[in-house]
C-alpha cells in the first residue's frame, strides 16, 4: 500500500513535459552522497566519499523521468592509507587533474523506479570515455522518495572499460558507484 500511495504521488507530481522543461527535482549537493569503491587484493578497505553532487531529475512525456548527476573527480576522498588516495586520483587510474568531471545521464525510465525499484540504464562518462552503465534502484520505504528518504542506487562498473588498467597487482577489476540522493528544497 505505501509503495502505490508513494508512486501516486509520484505521478500526480509529474507535469507532461517537454524536452526542454526545468527540472522537476534539484538534488541537494550536500545532502545527497555518491560513493565510490575499488576492490583491493588485500584485505584494505577502499572506499571513498564524493564531497558534492550535482544533478537533477527532469520529467519526459507518458511518465518518464531522466536523471543526470555529475561528479569532480578531484573531490574523491578516499578512506584507508593514504596511499590508496594518492592511487586513485594518479594519472594510471581517474585522473582526476585531467579528467575532474564524472557524468551519468540516464536513458528515460518509469517514475515507478523510485518507490519500488528497479534499474536505471544510461551512459557514464568517466576520464573521457562514455560507456552504457545500469544502476539498481533500491525499493524505498517512505511515501515521498527522495524528500523524505534517500533514494539509494548503485551500480558496478569494469575499470578497463575506462581505461584504467595500472595497478592490475592491486586492484580487482570491479568499481562500485553508489548514490543517496535527496532533492533540494526549492523542488
Amino acid at each position: 500500500m505505501r509503495a502505490a500511495a508513494a508512486s501516486l504521488w509520484l505521478l500526480l507530481a509529474l507535469p507532461v513535459a517537454a524536452a526542454d522543461a526545468p527540472p522537476l527535482w534539484r538534488l541537494d549537493p550536500l545532502a545527497s552522497q555518491a560513493q565510490f569503491r575499488v576492490h583491493l587484493r588485500l584485505a584494505i578497505p577502499a572506499e571513498g566519499r564524493f564531497k558534492r553532487i550535482k544533478g537533477e531529475i527532469r520529467p519526459l512525456p507518458d511518465q518518464k523521468l531522466s536523471v543526470r548527476v555529475q561528479l569532480d573527480a578531484r573531490e574523491l576522498v578516499m578512506g584507508g592509507p593514504a596511499w590508496i588516495q594518492k592511487v586513485t586520483h594518479s594519472p594510471a587510474f581517474l585522473d582526476s587533474a585531467a579528467h575532474p568531471e564524472i557524468r551519468f545521464q540516464s536513458l528515460p525510465f518509469s517514475s515507478q523506479v523510485l518507490v519500488s525499484g528497479g534499474d536505471i540504464a544510461g551512459t557514464l562518462t568517466l576520464r573521457e570515455l562514455s560507456k552504457p552503465v545500469t544502476f539498481r534502484v533500491l525499493p524505498t520505504q517512505c511515501r515521498q522518495p527522495g524528500i523524505a528518504c534517500p533514494i539509494s542506487a548503485s551500480g558496478t562498473l569494469n575499470r578497463h572499460d575506462f581505461g584504467m588498467h595500472a595497478y592490475r597487482w592491486s586492484l580487482r577489476d570491479e568499481v562500485v558507484v553508489g548514490f543517496q540522493l535527496k532533492f533540494a528544497d526549492d523542488h
